[in-house]
């Protein structure tokens, strides 16, 4: 296509389709209405238009002036041809318009020096002939500009910025007025500046109350009628009003890309040995899904693939998607012009920065005005979605790779079929007459009033971003990922003719896009690529690999697991070394307490996972030897350990905290926990950094013992709590504190007691849960002299010697099997008791 980037086919184009020239005479509900001189109609697709083999745009109709154009000044632009004329030289070697046959000069030669060398050149003779500002990173952002935007990349902003319209009045009077000036130009009607300043004053007074929000000026409302009204109808953007006043904003003018966890229910919870995450690119007018990708958090975030979706969606790449039905066109095509980042890492991030040059789109991050609108929609979108996770089918996949594949697939009809119809009422104003706005209504009111659609960049470019791979063609074609793919053009034997079929080597280079299974694409010798479908019979799907467990990493003793990850041992031991450690590492005793933390543990990981409102975290208390760091421990064990089961698997950071920590220290502990290299000086920016990390890792549980302690104060400005509970209000993340009542029921603050569900460990009463865990001992016992049942029978015993605290019974225990091995009597008498200090 010889039309440049951003690409858009709108009213008034010329376009070649079936050896024949057509004009564009209507855009609307995903359709091209194309009329030939002939007064022959024809109406098509975009998805089917685009994937024509002859398609072409053959001259773009009258629009209205770019949307890059400032008006620059003669001294202005004077200025910006000087800089092109260093530009160049540091691009190519020689200065703007010089003769190619020239010989660059030694500082600027690309064929010795490279481009970091000649910018910082170029810095250097810059300051030397008085450019005082010209650093090497000045000369870099003007090359990256000018290999963008050309000449104007190079044009001072400030001398043609113009003032935004309404930037100093208040938003409600700028909303009220741009309903009423909008929908009269929907009708075709037009009306005074004072009549639209009575109406305003109308709807205010209706809206807020008589007097509560001022009118601007006469003069000042004039100016705003006027701006309005030029600008309804025109090809720039539709009329929005935004933090710095009334602006025009069209679709893919910022596209928000946000990193969330997904909540799975717990029968697919335990299929995924990390958390899922879902990346989701949305339009920031339309509110409309461009892509979203499902993938582990073990990996980071694919930029050039994450591109390639968005310049070459799913619904163009084969002729099957369009069948699906009529909401399926409501999923529009949209090119960003500029991408809205988070701060979640990224791979291959080099060659997603130099395709967005290249492409022309604006890489930034979310600034924090614009970071809450975001996550807000965001938010609501991943809440909906989270809901329909729950009712997924009973023909549950068989590994990680499967529930990915389906999550994906599950994601992209909910988009098509439910969030592009979902009403938001905040779409009001660009949904215009619209009764239920929804972002397809949204986009859809935007092209009618645009008069353009996006078209995408060539196929090629967007392959060029897929990861690739090399494979052998087979008899049965290509594998890749566990997955078969065959047509008959991979073959020379093939039913294609010769003169049609472009024949690739045996061992050929596949690109896939690991989120669409249904094909793959192969280099050709040619320079072309061939679509591979994937082969409906006989597909090869593989398990994924699992690494074998170490045999001590699990073990049963008497059928039950021992969860401290020691093996039970057989009833008899050679090595008096290995029986100590075994009888001093005895299985957790599974206490009512420790169920209780484990049942309320899980619970509140499921919450804060999909968590809408405010976030809770867990705080146990108990004097000590009560159980808190065995219950830490436990919770440990039960999102990494593989008895994890319908549980979200995740990392799990453990921090104690001293005496002498504050806020700095602790953030200090947690980032390195996280493996950050470091941390920035403030708190509030450490803070910020850790909270980062911890979305990124997908971290499920910090663990915090000794959180509240006798030599521990929180109530300071700078508490290592308060400073934990703010990161955790903002990440899906559960936080479980423990804290020591040495005189007394613990106090904790007021500000935090809200936020955390609190459990009290308590002395157990003599009964049958206390005879069950003495039970449990007894059984796990490998002294041989030791008669079964005579552990149970000094039941009553131990209760009184313990006060009817298990981690004092299994201390006790402990201490007087390791007592009976040493001393060679191999058993338990109730005098051993007496002799041990607890």
């Amino acid at each position: 296509m010889n039309v440049s980037w951003p690409q858009r086919l709108g009213l008034g184009d010329r376009v070649r389709l079936g050896g024949r020239a057509w004009v564009v005479s209507r855009v609307a509900l995903g359709v091209v209405e194309l009329t030939d001189p002939f007064g022959d109609v024809r109406q098509t697709g975009i998805p089917e238009l685009v994937r024509s083999a002859d398609f072409d745009v053959l001259e773009q109709g009258p629009r209205s002036s770019p949307i890059r154009g400032p008006s620059a000044t003669e001294a202005s632009l004077e200025r910006a041809r000087w800089w092109e004329r260093h530009i160049v030289e540091v691009i190519t070697g020689l200065p703007f318009g010089a003769d190619p046959e020239n010989v660059p000069r030694a500082e600027y030669d690309p064929a010795v020096r490279s481009l970091r060398e000649r910018e910082e050149a170029k810095a250097s003779e810059l300051r030397a002939a008085g450019v005082a500002s010209a650093s090497a990173r000045t000369v870099r952002r003007r090359r990256q500009h000018y290999q963008v935007w050309g000449l104007e990349g190079l044009i001072d902003g400030r001398a043609v910025r113009e003032p935004t319209p309404g930037s100093r009045q208040d938003p409600r009077v700028l909303k009220v007025l741009l309903s009423l000036v909008s929908d009269d130009a929907r009708q075709g009607r037009t009306y005074s500046a004072e009549h639209y300043r009575q109406a305003t004053a109308k709807m205010l007074k209706s809206l807020y109350g008589s007097g509560t929000v001022a009118l601007p000026s006469r003069s000042t409302f004039q100016r705003l009628v006027n701006d309005l009204v030029s600008w309804q109808g025109r090809a720039e953007g539709i009329p929005v009003v935004g933090a710095a006043g009334i602006r025009l904003s069209r679709p893919g003018e910022r596209v928000h890309v946000s990193t969330v966890p997904l909540a799975l229910p717990s029968r697919l919870a335990h299929l995924a040995k990390r958390p899922l995450l879902m990346t989701v690119a949305m339009d920031e007018l339309t509110w409309s899904v461009c892509t979203l990708m499902v993938y582990s958090s073990r990996q980071s975030l694919d930029a050039p693939l994450l591109l390639a979706r968005l310049c070459n969606p799913p619904v163009l790449r084969d002729a099957e998607t369009h069948s699906r039905g009529p909401e399926f066109r409501a999923v529009p095509l949209i090119i960003p012009e500029s991408l809205v980042l988070d701060r979640h890492p990224l791979r291959r991030r080099r060659i997603f920065m130099d395709a967005c040059r290249e492409l022309g789109i604006h890489v930034g991050v979310h600034h924090p005005s614009m970071k809450l609108e975001s996550e807000r929609i965001t938010t609501r979108l991943v809440t909906l979605l989270n809901a329909e996770l729950a009712n997924f089918g009973a023909d549950l996949p068989s590994d990680e790779a499967a529930l990915t594949s389906r999550l994906q697939v599950r994601a992209e009809q909910w988009v098509e079929s439910v969030w592009q119809h979902q009403p938001q009422w905040a779409l009001q104003e660009v949904a215009g007459g619209w009764e239920q706005p929804t972002p397809s209504s949204a986009y859809e009111a935007s092209v009618a009033r645009l008069g353009w659609v996006h078209l995408p960049p060539g196929e090629r470019l967007a392959l060029g971003l897929l990861p690739s791979v090399e494979r052998r063609v087979g008899a049965h074609g290509i594998e890749v990922r566990g997955r078969r793919y065959d047509s008959a053009e991979l073959r020379p034997s093939g039913s294609a003719t010769e003169s049609t079929r472009s024949v690739p080597p045996q061992l050929v280079q596949t690109r896939f896009d690991p989120h669409d299974i249904r094909q793959v694409w192969v280099d050709t010798e040619t320079g072309t690529c061939l679509r591979i479908p994937l082969a409906r019979k006989n597909s090869i799907s593989r398990p994924p690999r699992h690494r074998g467990r170490d045999a001590v990493g699990v073990g049963l003793s008497n059928g039950r697991p021992s969860s401290s990850g020691v093996p039970a041992p057989s009833a008899s031991l050679d090595h008096t070394q290995e029986r100590l450690a075994y009888h001093a590492r005895l299985p957790v005793l599974q206490t009512p307490f420790l169920r209780e933390v484990l049942k309320l543990g899980d619970r509140l990981t499921v919450l804060n996972r999909t968590a809408v409102g405010g976030r809770h975290g867990l705080l146990i208390t108990g004097p000590p030897r009560s159980g808190k760091t065995t219950a830490l421990q436990e919770l440990e064990r039960r999102f990494t350990g593989p008895l994890n089961e319908g549980l979200c698997r995740g990392r799990v950071v453990r921090l104690r905290l001293h005496p002498a920590d504050n806020a700095r220290t602790v953030l200090e502990k947690l980032a390195d926990s996280l493996d950050l290299p470091s941390l920035p000086r403030s708190v509030s920016a450490a803070s910020d950094a850790a909270r980062e990390a911890l979305l990124a890792s997908g971290t499920a549980v910090v663990l915090v013992d000794d959180a509240f302690s006798a030599g521990l104060r929180t109530t300071l400005k700078d508490s290592p709590v308060d400073a934990l509970c703010f990161v955790a209000e903002q990440v899906p993340t559960t936080f479980v504190y423990t804290g020591t009542e040495e005189e007394g029921p613990l106090t904790v603050p007021g500000t935090l007691a809200g936020r955390l569900a609190h459990l009290a460990a308590t002395p157990m009463p003599y009964g049958k849960d206390w005879v069950r865990l003495v039970e449990d001992l007894d059984d796990d016992l490998r002294l041989r002299q030791q008669e079964p049942g005579a552990l149970v029978r000094l039941a009553s015993v131990l209760h009184t010697r313990t006060g009817g605290w298990a981690g004092t019974l299994a201390h006790l225990v402990r201490s007087a099997a390791i007592e009976a091995i040493l001393t060679g009597r191999e058993e338990i008498t109730e005098q051993d008791f007496d002799l041990i200090i607890v």
